[in-house]
């Protein structure tokens, strides 16, 4: 008897093999202290696929930021999920080939948001999942492969006394195999995530010898999360010991930028 292998692949990205969806905004981040009314709307725009229609439906989730700066779909509901509360329209819809659909969302009850940031997650699915018969080079055995594409498009309110905090708890060079690296602790003490991007500065003396850029990340509030980056020695022509500097930005709940600074000594 033949036997058939279904594989359903969630895909949270953009899967040109078989359906591309291009969303915008990414994100949907809103200060709802700036907002007198007791809603909010806004929306965002969907791009199908440049050749074929493709027939999306939208649905609401809760997330939560986890330690390593990714989003957790499969966090327990609280006080700070705003699923319930967002309405959108249309609810499902076909995207032409090469066309956009504009989805407007509502939501309602800002009032009732407790301090810090409520957060709420909108899928986009792709109805009618795709089916590709897989060669197993088995004699009596055939596979099938189902994709199913999903994009989720996270949505942040930031409401009452909003808290945007970030340190660095440690800040360590480590070594290995493949080169030396500084591994930052980045605690965030709010009640609100906070968007880091950061630098590398060797230093010699007074003397800039070298510049990087860090990753960017995100911590979660009340979170952390620990970030390593190989050291980029590719500028430094002589032997010696160095001062190693790294420097973590963040915007806070005023708009005003924050950077948190340490260093150490490095031999290269």
């Amino acid at each position: 008897m033949k036997k058939v292998l279904g594989l359903l692949i969630a895909l949270m990205m953009t899967t040109q093999a078989f359906a591309s969806i291009a969303v915008a905004p990414t994100k949907v981040e809103i200060n709802a202290n700036k907002i007198k009314s007791n809603y909010v709307t806004t929306a965002v725009e969907v791009r199908g696929d440049s050749k074929q229609a493709i027939r999306f439906r939208v649905y609401p989730g809760y997330f939560k930021i986890n330690s390593n700066g990714e989003m957790n779909m499969e966090a327990k509901s609280d006080e700070y999920d705003i699923s319930k509360k967002v309405r959108f329209v249309p609810s499902e819809f076909n995207v032409m080939p090469g066309k956009t659909q504009k989805v407007r969302i509502n939501i309602a009850g800002i009032s009732s948001l407790p301090d810090g940031e409520s957060r709420a997650v909108l899928y986009l699915e792709d109805v009618n999942p795709k089916e590709f018969a897989l060669n197993t080079g088995m004699q009596g055995i055939g596979a099938q492969l189902i994709v199913k594409t999903r994009v989720g498009v996270p949505i942040y309110v930031d409401k009452g006394k909003v808290v945007k905090k970030g340190d660095i708890e440690s800040f360590n060079i480590i070594n290995d195999k493949k080169g030396q690296y500084t591994e930052i602790k980045v605690v965030s003490s709010g009640n609100s995530k906070i968007r880091c991007n950061g630098k590398a500065q060797i230093i010699q003396g007074k003397k800039l010898i070298h510049e990087y850029k860090l990753q960017e990340f995100v911590v979660g509030d009340n979170n952390s999360i620990t970030v390593k980056d190989k050291i980029d020695t590719g500028k430094i022509s002589e032997k010696g010991t160095y001062t190693l500097r790294v420097v973590i930005s963040y915007t806070d709940e005023n708009g005003k930028k924050q950077n948190l600074k340490q260093e150490k000594e490095i031999n290269i």
